[in-house]
């Protein structure tokens, strides 16, 4: 998995930091999570085609989030898109497209299913062979999601017996992968022998939500949690008046939920140096990031 940060700010972009979007790459697909303003410049700066994205998640219908959105599938209709685009959110983001595609008068030419998610528990979005994403519902002031992406796991072939047995690329290697016995060279090789079981990655992110036990829960395991922190714990009223976490609620999350690696974003304009942010969220955690736009991680 390749994360590109494209947006890393909250209500209002700075010089440095546009508004909130995250580009997923994995294996031949490519996810966006949000698609705030100057969302399409981002990709193109970042060397990422707009065009080759599979899925949009969005996680709440806060400008912020969304403002780059009806630019971007204008464009894909512009470039005369032909593969399907899949966009997921919550309750009521079929009627917000909607009214996107009438206010501006976009009409797409390619094939465009919008999924809802419309329920109050942690519930699967999507389970393909390779992998499945989860999402909650958030504590926000309007309907808000996070997401989470687990890999399945899957068996790997012992290299060396690969090797040693002269077998590369034999389509029986593929049954191996899924933990079936084969035949090979007339001899019966057992999964079991020269596989062993790898546990799949997991990526969740956290975006606009006031502090809820489940937050632990649903992000627990993670490789990666990428949590928004707003504001510093000093003003953590401010970050309660308005639904959002401060840095060391992200901190504290991580921590119980026992993630291998938190990175931070979605931080207010207030904030020109994250020094300050970073010490906060380290005291608590210390494998902490501070997002900055067009930083990228591999997991």
């Amino acid at each position: 998995m390749k994360i590109v940060f494209l947006g890393t700010a909250s209500a209002f972009p700075t010089k440095d930091r546009n508004h909130t979007s995250i580009l997923l790459r994995y294996g031949s697909e490519a996810m966006l999570f949000d698609c705030g303003e100057g969302t399409q410049r981002q990709l193109r700066i970042a060397g990422e085609s707009p065009m080759k994205i599979t899925k949009i998640f969005i996680t709440h219908w806060h400008g912020d989030h969304v403002l780059g959105l009806p630019g971007l599938l204008e464009s894909m209709a512009m470039n005369n898109r032909q593969d399907l685009l899949e966009i997921f959110g919550p309750g009521g983001t079929k009627e917000s497209i909607k009214h996107l595609f009438q206010a501006l008068h976009i009409k797409p030419n390619y094939k465009l299913a919008v999924h809802e998610v419309d329920t109050r528990k942690s519930t699967l979005v999507i389970n393909t062979k390779e992998y499945e994403v989860s999402a909650l519902f958030m504590k926000h002031k309007v309907p808000c999601l996070a997401y989470s992406l687990k890999e399945k796991n899957r068996y790997k072939i012992n290299k060396d017996w690969v090797r040693k047995e002269k077998v590369q690329g034999l389509p029986a290697l593929s049954k191996l992968q899924e933990g079936k016995d084969v035949t090979i060279k007339g001899k019966k090789v057992k999964a079991s022998d020269v596989t062993h079981l790898e546990s799949g990655k997991k990526l969740t992110m956290i975006f606009d939500t006031d502090l809820m036990p489940s937050l632990a829960k649903f992000a627990k395991d993670s490789n990666l949690l990428i949590c928004e922190g707003t504001f510093s714990h000093k003003i953590r009223d401010k970050a309660r008046d308005h639904g959002h976490l401060t840095v060391k609620d992200a901190a504290r999350i991580a921590k119980s939920a026992k993630v291998n690696k938190l990175i931070i974003t979605h931080f207010s304009q207030r904030y020109k140096d994250t020094k300050e942010l970073a010490i906060e969220a380290k005291s608590i955690f210390k494998n902490t990031v501070l997002a900055k736009d067009f930083m990228e991680f591999n997991i």
